[in-house]
Order: C-alpha cells, then sequence, then structure tokens
C-alpha cells in the first residue's frame, strides 16, 4: 500500500483517539483523509500517463491547459496532441454523499473552454439523480465507485479504448 493510502486509513483514526472520539475530531479528520487520498489518486494518473508517453501517446498529468477564455484549467489526466488542442480529458470529484450537479457544472465549464473531443468524470461515491442528468445533457462519461482506487483502472480502460489500445 503507499504512503497516501496508509495516511488516508489511518488520519481518521489518529484523530478521533487524539480527540477522544469527538464528532468534531472525525469532522476534521475526513477532509484530511480526502486530501491523501486524492494525492494518491493523482500519482497514479501520472503512472497512467508516463505509460502512455513511454507508447507514444502524449499524455499529462496533472494537466494545465488553456482554455478559449484565456483562462488555465487543471485536469487530473489529458491526452495532449502537438496540435494544443486536448483530445481527452479526465477529472475527479470525491465525496462523503453523492456527488451534486455543481460539481458537474464545474467540470463542464471547464471541459467548454477547453473543447476535448471527450471528457470523463470520475466519480466517488456516485453522481446524485440531478447530476446525472446534467452529466448525460453535456456528452460527460461518467465512471462512479465507492472505492476512489479503483477509479483508475475504470479511467485507463476508457482512455485506452479512446486512443485503439484495447484494454490491457
Amino acid at each position: 500500500m503507499r504512503f497516501w493510502g496508509i495516511l488516508a486509513a489511518l488520519v481518521p483514526q489518529a484523530a478521533f483517539i487524539i480527540l477522544r472520539g469527538s464528532l468534531p475530531a472525525l469532522l476534521f479528520a475526513l477532509p484530511l483523509a480526502a486530501v491523501a487520498l486524492v494525492a494518491d489518486t493523482k500519482r497514479d494518473f501520472e503512472s497512467m500517463a508516463s505509460e502512455l508517453n513511454q507508447k507514444g501517446v502524449k499524455a499529462s498529468a496533472p494537466a494545465a491547459i488553456m482554455g478559449k477564455s484565456g483562462v488555465k484549467h487543471e485536469f487530473a489526466f489529458a491526452l495532449m496532441p502537438d496540435s494544443g488542442k486536448p483530445r481527452i480529458v479526465v477529472d475527479t470529484e470525491l465525496s462523503v454523499k453523492e456527488v451534486d450537479e455543481m460539481k458537474v457544472l464545474k467540470f463542464y465549464v471547464k471541459v467548454f473552454d477547453v473543447g476535448p473531443e471527450r471528457a470523463v468524470l470520475c466519480v466517488c461515491p456516485k453522481l446524485g439523480a440531478r447530476a446525472a442528468t446534467l452529466a448525460k445533457e453535456y456528452g460527460i462519461t461518467v465512471l462512479e465507485n465507492d472505492v476512489p482506487k479503483r477509479l483508475i483502472p475504470m479511467a485507463e480502460k476508457v482512455v485506452r479504448e479512446f486512443v485503439g489500445q484495447g484494454a490491457n
């Protein structure tokens, strides 16, 4: 298990013990655990980008892409050919409850501005009903899983199928 994965598992428990089992301790610890999980997830996207780059597919993780508006947008992962227009962008939204429509809107604004061929949003645990409706309407591919680490192979499969390399 990687460092960030261990940290994500230990932070809530340590805070709960240190602060003598209080509810504020748990509420304090949950965001820290989420930060550790996101950091671990980004590192996995970096591994995926590195592997694709070795195969001659230009990928970045994290990816900072200049939009048509002149604003630079950050994504967890992107395939960026030399033309500068991203072929596919991937981002993550992790929550302790259903991911709401505001997160989908935030992602859509970034996608609209950079204009990729395909947009993938990885969510944990899942989208709410209204958020799912928006994502479908906006043409966003949504990957859902209760375990953040399982989203990486799911995203990798979508990316590989997109670039025609199969799902190894």
